[in-house]
């Protein structure tokens, strides 16, 4: 194919080259006349102002002005070509002046001074028009060119002949046998649905189809004659050079990078996963390699696909498999965040928590962590909703995430590295109960494959919570129900008992009391009817708070101002809080009127602010505060009595609401006043909450539901 088309663009050649060289001739010979008619042309209009000049400078010098303007005038009208003439005196004066017509393209101008003995006596100026000189060349060029192209025509007509007789005949043959298998060829390249890329020897691409033209971005003009090393990442050009060396001296049709990733460079950059195929093709100018691309994309991210949810499956099996083990809750909460961190489709930093919302309402608090040290332990502890990317999550029930560290990443702690935060909140229903906080490289960008993936995680989280919680909460009722029955029993008991030992316990004290009063002071006898007024008075006191705990609650509900019930009951406690140097403190909202039992809401906080005042026997800081606050969906009353006091060991906060439980001396208690301040919460509707460290003071907080 190669040798009769080289023999073919020869003759054309020829051909082109001669007629080239004729026409270079007659251009030759035109431009040859033209300069020489022109030049005569331009002597003989330096002739005429030559003889102008000698009448112009007789009549001047003869001051016959009049003789000049006629004879220029009469000169002018006889010869048509001239445009214009014009006799100017030294001064400027115009003597004389002829015009006649426009000046042409072809018009040129002429000038002569006339000079008499040394003296300038007028200058003449003539503009001559010699467009009838090239009308003669353009005839002249047209019968010219005319002329030898017919020549060229019928020279080049007579080396076809001859060259189509002696080669072009069984070139064409040839050429038309070469033209079909290569229409053939060109046909199958670009039915392929792979892209297909023809290879050369050296790495040069010779022939591209439509579909390497679509995957790669480039166009054919772009590629061809171009390395094929264009379309690979710049990483693999040095190490592909060498195999491709490798492989065309063992030439064979193969799979490329058999177990090896393989991606393709696209024009914008672009970088994609491929499979390619190589087929040796050998021919008359040697083995070229024809490559079958294909581009995976679609496939890799099936199988990513299938690989995250594979994953993400796998730890939500694990998750489920763990909630049903006998652990506690705790520890499967740490070993559920074990399971998300390890997940590998995430660029995690082997650092996150779960925060749920417990006691406090909108608060999210962190249950376990991993990765965490001290200073972020304690910075991120607490995080209230709406605050920082987690409370933001809780807030909004929706996934929040940050590429960079922002403005939205409200709390900051010693140390901390550029990352990436990614916040998914735990929902059942329209309740948020927590958040999952990751962390991960920096720059994470996350998607609606991963969201919705790992909302998955969370929402399986959030039934593995919701079940821990419904068992909790079925334990304590349970419990709630036998230490009710406890209870009812123990009051069945306490009031027979009450029963049968308040009237001799009446007798003694009266017969007490009676001998108290006829014996002499400073007797001993005196003392000791004194001890026995004591001790039957706190008996009497002992036995009407057994039967005020042990008998069944009525309550007496009324629309009461609780700020003033407050305030009634802190006035009864001002003269002992100032002999012992207690200050008290109010912070009182707007608490709008409740249904509430009077009384036994007084007795409730004088019991709690009996409490405190005794915990604080060396003077200290007694805080009383009223709000409202929303827990759970529904409006409470929050009223929170908090000391500077001792404070209670850890050991003992679970029993300071068991009946006969104190930790004062026995004079002084009879350990049921906190156990029947939290029965009538209870039987409010309510809860109470004790917070206490020890040395720092305790906080006691009743929780009474709004109702009107």
């Amino acid at each position: 194919m190669t040798i009769p088309a080289f023999r073919y663009r020869r003759a054309v050649l020829s051909f082109v080259a001669i007629l080239l060289a004729s026409l270079g001739v007659v251009v030759a010979v035109i431009l040859s006349h033209e300069r020489e008619m022109l030049d005569e042309a331009h002597r003989d209009a330096f002739g005429e102002l030559e003889l102008m000049g000698a009448f112009v400078q007789d009549a001047i010098l003869r001051h016959d002005y009049a003789s000049v303007e006629q004879f220029l005038q009469h000169w002018g009208e006889v010869h048509q070509e001239i445009i214009e003439l014009k006799s100017t005196a030294p001064n400027g004066f115009v003597i004389s002046q002829f015009r006649h017509g426009e000046p042409s393209m072809h018009a040129f101008p002429f000038r002569k001074t006339i000079q008499y003995a040394g003296r300038h006596l007028v200058t003449l100026e003539m503009v001559k028009d010699f467009s009838s000189i090239h009308e003669s060349l353009n005839r002249f060029m047209l019968r010219l060119i005319s002329g030898s192209v017919l020549f060229t025509v019928l020279l080049g007509l007579t080396l076809w002949f001859s060259v189509r007789k002696l080669a072009l005949v069984p070139m064409e043959r040839e050429l038309a046998i070469r033209r079909e298998a290569e229409m053939k060829f060109r046909m199958l390249m670009e039915s392929a649905p792979d892209a297909l890329v023809y290879v050369d020897r050296e790495g040069r691409i010779v022939l591209v189809n439509a579909q390497a033209e679509r995957i790669f971005g480039y166009s054919r003009s772009e590629l061809q004659g171009k390395e094929i090393e264009m379309l690979i990442p710049e990483r693999f050009r040095s190490i592909h050079t060498e195999q491709r060396r490798g492989y065309y001296s063992m030439p064979k049709a193969r799979l490329m990078g058999t177990g090896l990733d393989l991606y393709g460079l696209a024009k914008d950059g672009r970088e994609f996963p491929v499979d390619i195929g190589l087929s040796p093709v050998e021919t008359e100018e040697g083995v070229f390699v024809l490559a079958d691309i294909r581009d995976i994309t679609d496939r890799k991210a099936a199988e990513k696909k299938i690989e995250r949810g594979y994953y993400f499956q796998s730890s939500i099996n694990s998750m489920l498999r763990i909630s049903f083990e006998p652990v506690s809750f705790e520890e499967q909460l740490g070993r559920m965040l074990d399971i998300v961190l390890s997940i590998p489709v995430l660029p995690l930093l082997s650092k996150g928590c779960i925060y749920l919302v417990d006691d406090e309402p909108e608060v999210l608090v962190m249950k376990v962590h991993r990765g965490y040290d001290e200073s972020m332990q304690a910075t991120c502890k607490k995080v209230p909703f709406g605050s920082c990317l987690c409370g933001l999550a809780a807030s909004r029930h929706e996934v929040i995430s940050c590429e960079y560290l922002d403005d939205r990443h409200e709390k900051q702690y010693k140390g901390m590295l550029p990352h990436s935060n990614y916040c998914i909140p735990i929902v059942s229903g329209e309740k948020v109960l927590g958040v999952i906080s990751l962390l991960l490289e920096e720059g994470y960008a996350r998607n609606d494959e991963d969201d919705g993936l790992m909302s998955s995680i969370a929402g399986t989280m959030a039934g593995v919570i919701e079940r821990r919680r419904t068992e909790e909460e079925k334990n304590r009722l349970q419990q709630q129900l036998v230490q009710v029955e406890k209870l009812s029993a123990l009051g069945r008991l306490t009031a027979n008992v009450a029963h049968e030992i308040r009237n001799p316990l009446t007798s003694i004290g009266g017969y007490a009391r009676r001998l108290g009063r006829k014996t002499p002071e400073g007797t001993d006898e005196k003392g000791y009817a004194d001890i026995i007024v004591t001790e039957v008075d706190r008996l009497e006191k002992i036995l009407r708070n057994v039967l005020t705990y042990s008998r069944e609650t009525r309550m007496n509900l009324g629309e009461h101002e609780v700020i003033e019930i407050i305030n009634e009951s802190l006035k009864t406690f001002e003269l002992i809080c100032g002999e012992r140097g207690i200050k008290i403190e109010k912070l009182f909202a707007d608490v709008p009127r409740m249904m509430v039992d009077m009384d036994k809401i007084r007795e409730v906080i004088n019991n709690i602010l009996t409490n405190a005042i005794d915990a604080m026997p060396q003077g200290g800081v007694l805080t009383v505060s009223a709000q409202m606050e929303v827990r759970n969906e529904k409006p409470y009353l929050n009223i929170t009595i908090s000391d500077t006091g001792e404070g209670i060991p850890e050991d003992k906060l679970k029993m300071v609401f068991e009946p006969f439980f104190t930790t004062k001396v026995s004079e002084h208690g009879t350990g049921l006043g906190l156990a029947i301040s939290k029965k009538i919460i209870e039987d409010h509707g309510g809860r109470i909450r004790l917070e206490s460290s020890v040395g720092k003071g305790s906080a006691f907080s009743l929780y009474i539901p709004y109702r009107v």
